[in-house]
């Protein structure tokens, strides 16, 4: 089953039927390991009644090409990849950094339809000198949320709903 806008995170390979309740599932995974908590919190000092619940997608963005550790020519590079927003939000802007956000290059949008939960694809160019660059990549929702600039922002004790900016290294050479 797919529910746009949601984490299927479920493994859905075990379904064996659907129910519908009004309170959010005690099995195991779902009070346990799939809650959100502030950085400051452990694994044994967080009341795991009180963590944000994963649910709907987090806004993210990720850069598929150039991959990490590519080796281009120097010049006007093209970057391209994809966001999500989750929820009934859609993705409005994504920018794209090559100096660790001190500036930024808006990407241009591939048209999706204006519909929620679909994926969005991006493309910019960035005109980069002889060097060793990180590219990193976020977006902002219709909402006008953006993606978090750290994991420490953004956090659970597994990893999970990791949605700081993308950050690519590669080196352009001339």
């Amino acid at each position: 089953m797919v529910v746009g806008g949601y984490i299927g995170a479920r493994n859905v390979k075990w379904l064996s039927g659907i129910s519908l309740q009004q309170t959010p599932s005690d099995n195991h995974y779902q009070a346990r390991e799939y809650k959100l908590f502030p950085p400051h919190l452990t694994a044994e000092t967080a009341d795991y009644s009180r963590g944000k619940m994963l649910g709907e997608i987090p806004l993210n963005s990720v850069v598929c090409d150039p991959a990490e550790g590519a080796v281009l020519s120097a010049g006007s590079v093209p970057v391209r990849g994809y966001a999500i927003a989750g929820g009934a939000r859609r993705v409005e802007r994504v920018a794209i950094s090559s100096d660790a956000g001190k500036t930024w290059v808006e990407a241009s949008l591939e048209d999706h339809g204006n519909h929620p939960t679909a994926w969005c694809f991006w493309e910019a160019n960035l005109d980069l000198a002889p060097g060793g660059y990180r590219i990193v990549a976020r977006a902002t929702d219709s909402a006008g949320d953006t993606q978090p600039e750290t994991i420490e922002e953004v956090w659970n004790f597994l990893g999970y709903a990791n949605t700081a900016w993308h950050r690519v290294n590669i080196r352009a050479e001339g």
